[in-house]
This record gives C-alpha cells, structure tokens and sequence, in this order.
C-alpha cells in the first residue's frame, strides 16, 4: 500500500500512558509495510513539536503534522465548554468538542485536499468527528483502531456514582459515544481490536458488521531488566502502580487500594511506589500514608521496573488491554492484580487478589523468590503473543485481504 496517514488523538512523546505505549508499539511495527507514512497529531500543548525529531527517528514518517485541539484548562471552563460543545454539536458526545474547532477542520481539510491518502488509520475515536464531513475525506479507505469499548466505559462510570443527575447524564453521554463508535465501524474497512473482550463486545453491538474486526493486540519488545543488586530478603518490597493519575479507572482503583488495603498491611515490609502523568490532585493526603512515595510522571520508567519487586493492578472496571501488565511481564516483574486488572492480556501467571481481603492477605505473603518464579513463567507465557513484528504484519494483511 503506498500511502497512508495515520491519526493520534494526542501528542505520542513523551510517552507517558498505555494509550501512548499503544500509539507508539503498533506504527513503529506496521511502517515497514507503507511506501509513504504521515502522521496527524492534535495537540495537547505547543511544546508536542518539540518532539518531531522522535517521531523522524522512531518512525520514519512522511510528514507530521501537528494540530492544535481546543482546550481548557480549569475547572469552570471545562464546564463552559462542553456546555457549548453540547449547544453546537448537540447529536454528539461533548468530549468530542475538543476536535471540531473550524480552524481544526480547515487544517485537515488542507491536508487531504493536497496529499490523496489509499488508507486512514485512526488509533483512536474521537479524531473521526473532524474528518466525517470534510467532503476530501468521502470515499477514503479507513481502519479504526480501538483502544476501549468507549461507550461501556461511560456506562461504568454511571453505575458506579451514587448521585442519580450525574448518572443520567453519564448514560446519556455514553449512548452517544456509542453511536458515535458504531458509525465510524460502519464507515470503516476495518476494526483492530486490542482485547479480545473488546473484540466480543463489538461483535453483539455490530452483528452485521463482524467480519471488519480483527483483533490487532499490542506488542512490546520483551527484554528484562537487570536486577538491582543491593536488594536482600529483609529490605522492604517496593510495590509498584503505574499509570495515568487522571483516566478514571486507574484513580478508582488507586483509591480503593489506599483506603482500604494499604492502611492493612505490614507497611514495614512493604513500600509503595505511584508512577503516572495527570492530574493527581485528588491523592494529596492518601499519598502521605507511610511507605507511599508518589513520583508523578517519570521518564526513564526501566530505573523504576529496575527498583520495584512487584506491579500491583487493582483496577475494577475498564475495556481494552491493560498496557502496563504487558509492559510489567516484558521486564520481568511480576503483577497482583483483580481480574479486571489483567483483562484483555491472556495472561495466566500473576497473583490473583480481587477483595480487600485477598489483597491484605496477598501482600502480607509476598517475598521476593515467589515473584521472580511467577515473573519468569508470565514472561515464557506472553512473550511470543506479543511479537511487535508478527502484530504489524498481521494489521497490515487484514487490510490487504
């Protein structure tokens, strides 16, 4: 295929959330396989341009454009705008407001107007709103590639808030996202699915749709990371959560673990180290609990993998692929994690902790031989699944056939 543009809701450098390590795993895997690649990047902040000469060298692209999306910044103006982004584009969910500026359009519509594109790839589904009516765009071949069931995440969201006008409200935004989803399946040649749950999930929303989708699973480069060698049997086991402070699943989880696991314990065998970018603002005195050592974001995360003794996942409720336990097994930790915390990975191998007291009961356990034999058989289990060169060629034959 010779030429294809691929679309990123958000600046991939620095990378510093799954959907980012996806973003990155699978266009540096399918390149090889497109004559001419360009890349789209809307915004987040100025400084995203910065980072062309990573993009040039990770990926070898065409060309990259980077477009600025609307943004707000506090509190009352990110009211303000999804109010007006409802009132303008009411058949729509309001998040997508960020993506249908009029200067947003004409950029793309410039873009596509000058450079005729064979495939559209959009790893992510909110770009689509500002491609959808741009008449360049009409009879273009387009893959979506689908991080989450982005409507059941809304669901979730409602069901578990006690107060009954933001769950409506929730519900509501969450029938949209799905509509929303669905047409841009419809739209599409293709659908890459990272989860085989997601993959399912699609298959009873969009039953005349199911030989689009695919499912196209993230892959990583497996190496492991030298231990650290001043560890002995009786220093403290330094546990470690890894992830974006603000995506709503990992801050329930999170919470749930510092209020009701942590405070339970032996905190003086165990350390506790959070890793992520985002707003962490709502952790500011759970955070204070003794052994918790808060990092925000960090950018040499094999230092931290190097330093910790097990990845702990207590997430509850989400879709998708839990990136940060394909990332943890190709580095050789191993993971304590919910169910849910592993969905979507295959993995078998890892400590299975789904109450409070379970997780109480699993940590206070915990040495360190237990965790390289559980490490050591997670990584034999997943690291031929997960070959980034064998998953290119596989996105890219579904399209072809």
């Amino acid at each position: 295929m010779k030429r294809c543009l691929w679309v990123v809701p958000k600046g991939i450098f620095p990378v510093r959330d799954g959907a980012r390590v996806a973003n990155q795993a699978l266009l540096k895997s399918v390149r090889p396989h497109f004559n001419e690649l360009d890349i789209m990047l809307f915004n987040e902040e100025d400084s995203d341009e910065l980072h062309l000469s990573e993009y040039n060298k990770e990926f070898n692209p065409t060309n990259v454009y980077f477009f600025k999306k609307a943004s707000a910044p506090g509190k009352l103006e990110k009211l303000l705008f999804l109010g007006k982004s409802f009132l303008k584009s009411p058949a729509l969910p309001v998040t997508t407001g960020y993506f249908l500026t009029s200067k947003l359009k004409r950029e793309v519509n410039q873009v596509l107007t000058h450079r005729a594109y064979d495939l559209v790839v959009f790893d992510g589904l909110h770009p689509y709103t500002t491609f959808k009516d741009i008449p360049a765009f009409k009879n273009t071949q387009v893959v979506y590639r689908a991080h989450n069931v982005e409507g059941d995440l809304w669901s979730t969201a409602a069901a578990k808030t006690n107060n009954t006008i933001i769950s409506k409200l929730l519900l509501w935004q969450g029938q949209k996202m799905s509509a929303l989803e669905s047409s841009l399946i419809k739209r599409a040649k293709k659908v890459w699915c990272i989860a085989p749950e997601d993959l399912k999930r699609f298959e009873d929303l969009n039953p005349n749709e199911k030989e689009k989708l695919s499912l196209i699973p993230v892959g990583l480069d497996f190496k492991k990371i030298e231990e650290k060698k001043d560890a002995s049997e009786s220093s403290p086991l330094k546990l470690l959560f890894l992830g974006k402070m603000d995506w709503a699943p990992n801050k329930d989880g999170l919470k749930w673990f510092l209020e009701e696991v942590w405070p339970k314990v032996d905190q003086k065998k165990l350390e506790l180290y959070i890793v992520g970018s985002g707003d962490s603002s709502w952790g500011t005195e759970l955070f204070k609990q003794p052994g918790v050592k808060f990092f925000g974001f960090v950018k040499d995360l094999d230092a931290v993998y190097r330093d910790c003794d097990y990845s702990i996942i207590p997430i509850r409720y989400g879709s998708g692929t839990r990136i940060k336990v394909i990332e943890s097994i190709s580095k050789g930790m191993p993971i304590i994690a919910t169910d849910m915390g592993v969905q979507g990975s295959g993995l078998n191998d890892y400590f299975k902790a789904e109450t409070k007291e379970e997780w109480i009961s699993t940590l206070n356990k915990l040495d360190r031989q237990m965790g390289k034999a559980m490490a050591a058989a997670a990584f034999k289990e997943l690291e031929s699944v997960y070959s980034p060169k064998a998953i290119g060629a596989k996105a890219f034959d579904s399209v072809m056939n």
